[in-house]
């Protein structure tokens, strides 16, 4: 009734590298985040407040 998917070592390649493509964003932003100057936390803590 039910059949199992048996995966090709060639379809394996596809979510690896959108797992690895999808963690390098995460990573980049966390470490940007971390990494910020607290004048520029500051400056863009208060964005949505300003007024043009």
């Amino acid at each position: 009734m039910f059949t199992r998917i048996i995966y090709e070592d060639w379809q394996l390649i596809f979510p690896v590298v959108a797992l690895a493509v999808a963690s390098c964003v995460y990573l980049a932003a966390a470490w940007r985040a971390t990494h910020m100057k607290s004048g520029q936390a500051e400056r863009l803590a208060r964005l949505p407040f300003e007024t043009q």
